[in-house]
């Protein structure tokens, strides 16, 4: 074996041999800095992807609802519910009135498609709906009560009735009434169903979901006017 020419002999340079030092201070800031910015980033995004996602889910409940409601009409005439806007609560969970209980045979009123998923409100979700009937609001208006108050002046003069039998003649004048104001503004987009709250913020608005008279679901923002339709 040949010896070792001293020219060729390395010794190890003592400032390379050891493992390379971790991250520095600036590094490591600069690390923190980015992770800080994708979060900022990310954390306003999903929580949009959420509020939307509920929404989305929102608006296939109320298309589930506008079936039920769809049906009801084919078998009274196309004539609409008249009823309370909202089912009163009368016990300790139950409730009385309302859409959901005009619909009964037509859609189960415990159906969760009766809640929204983003409606957390405890008295709204007592009421057993997150949606608000909008012509049972529309039916104590003065223009319908006057039509119908004078459309009953024949049956109250005859004496011939009976508290039931009057209800049931008023509850299908009021529906006549209504039918005609949603024809009428049919192109104004009337709302027949929609949330009873504003929950589902986008940006600066929080629209409203909304069911229309021609089964269409729609997102309201600022004004029936301006509306983003989804179906």
């Amino acid at each position: 074996m040949l010896p070792l020419h001293p020219d060729r002999i390395r010794i190890p340079d003592a400032g390379r041999a050891g493992v390379r030092p971790g991250f520095t201070l600036v590094e490591t800031l600069v690390v923190l800095g980015i992770i800080t910015l994708l979060v900022g980033i990310t954390v306003p995004t999903l929580r949009t992807m959420r509020e939307e996602a509920r929404s989305t889910e929102c608006r296939t409940t109320l298309r589930e609802l506008g079936l039920a409601l769809t049906a009801y009409r084919a078998n009274m005439g196309d004539r609409i519910p008249a009823c309370e806007p909202l089912p009163a609560v009368v016990g300790d969970g139950e409730t009385e009135g309302g859409l959901p209980e005009v619909l009964d045979g037509y859609i189960d009123p415990d159906c969760t498609c009766w809640v929204c998923g983003a409606d957390t409100d405890p008295e709204s979700t007592s009421t057993g709906t997150s949606y608000i009937y909008v012509p049972g609001l529309l039916r104590y208006a003065p223009q319908v009560q006057l039509a119908v108050g004078q459309a009953l002046i024949p049956y109250l003069e005859s004496g011939e009735w009976d508290p039931a039998q009057l209800e049931r003649i008023r509850r299908d004048l009021e529906s006549r009434e209504l039918l005609g104001i949603f024809d009428h503004e049919a192109g104004r987009r009337l709302p027949i169903l929609m949330d009873s709250q504003d929950r589902h913020p986008v940006g600066d608005l929080i629209p409203r979901n909304a069911l229309f008279n021609d089964g269409s679901v729609a997102q309201m923002r600022e004004s029936f006017a301006e509306m983003e339709y989804d179906g």
